[in-house]
């Protein structure tokens, strides 16, 4: 179809250069618009005893959130005593 993007199996409408937005803006970022974002390697989560997958600055997301609530409220010492790196 004419108004449909052109990449192969796309079925977005073009927003310009004959590109959907997502492909369009990866031609733009990256310079190619069938770009793949390489996924960066797994860490778990640097809270002691802690196997999972940590989301952001090094935690899991509940831990993340925990060292969140203990910063808010003056109490950060308590994660050094709980978190130590996995990795």
């Amino acid at each position: 179809m004419a108004n449909q993007c052109s990449i192969e199996g796309c079925m977005k409408p073009i927003k310009a250069k004959h590109l959907c937005a997502m492909h369009h803006q990866r031609l733009l970022r990256y310079g190619d618009p069938q770009h793949e974002r390489v996924k960066a390697k797994e860490i778990n989560c640097k809270w002691r005893r802690c196997e999972q997958p940590s989301v952001a600055k090094g935690y899991c997301q509940t831990h993340y959130l925990a060292s969140r609530y203990l910063d808010k409220i003056g109490m950060a010492h308590i994660q050094t005593n709980m978190a130590t790196h996995n990795h």
